[in-house]
């Protein structure tokens, strides 16, 4: 059964999930790519104040394409970036900022997957060629920050039931990701037997 979820999200809800349920967010989503993670973590080490408070909250990996200024901001567009390119900051990141949630696309490493365990976080994945119908889930764009960061500045997306998205690795240590790689090797050991 689909799951609707409305942020903040508890630790106890996030860990309720299982790899392969499918979900749809509410609230408010942080934007925000490995240049904003560095940032973030760099900003949260010096103690210097932060544009966000994401306990409880989600993350997006993504890219999108604004209109407007200030009050006026209007997303036309969205899409998920591939997360692997966060791997080097994400483990840290989940620790520090708490956070239970990230969309993204391509799922991460065991790192990753070990901090979510530990933490109580899932990866959600976006559905490949959906863009348009995510970015119409968008209720409202509230802020960029970090602008100096060009296309990879934080951005506050408010969603009403962004989805369908998959939980493809959940705070129990499960990761479809590595479920379909595994049986992709134990495919591959068959042709190789016919091969060769």
């Amino acid at each position: 059964m689909d799951k609707y979820l409305t942020l903040p999200l508890s630790e106890e809800a996030a860990r309720e999930l299982n790899a392969g349920d499918v979900v749809y967010l509410s609230g408010e989503i942080v934007q925000l790519l490995a240049p904003a993670h560095k940032r973030a973590l760099e900003y949260k080490s010096e103690g210097k104040p932060l544009p966000f408070d994401l306990e409880n909250m989600a993350i997006y990996h993504c890219y999108s394409c604004l209109i407007g200024e200030g009050d006026s901001l209007e997303c036309k567009f969205l899409g998920a970036s591939t997360s692997a390119g966060v791997n080097a900051y994400e483990p840290e990141f989940i620790r520090k900022f708490k956070i239970r949630a990230i969309v993204g696309k391509g799922g991460m490493n065991q790192e990753t997957l070990e901090a979510m365990k530990e933490a109580g976080c899932v990866y959600l994945a976006q559905i490949g060629g959906c863009c348009q119908l995510y970015t119409q889930t968008v209720e409202q764009t509230t802020e960029t920050f970090w602008d100096d960061l060009a296309a990879n500045r934080g951005i506050k997306h408010v969603f009403k039931d962004l989805g369908p998205l998959i939980v493809s690795m959940d705070a129990k240590g499960n990761s479809l990701f590595e479920e379909v790689n595994a049986a992709a090797r134990e495919n591959l050991k068959s042709v190789h037997k016919k091969i060769y």
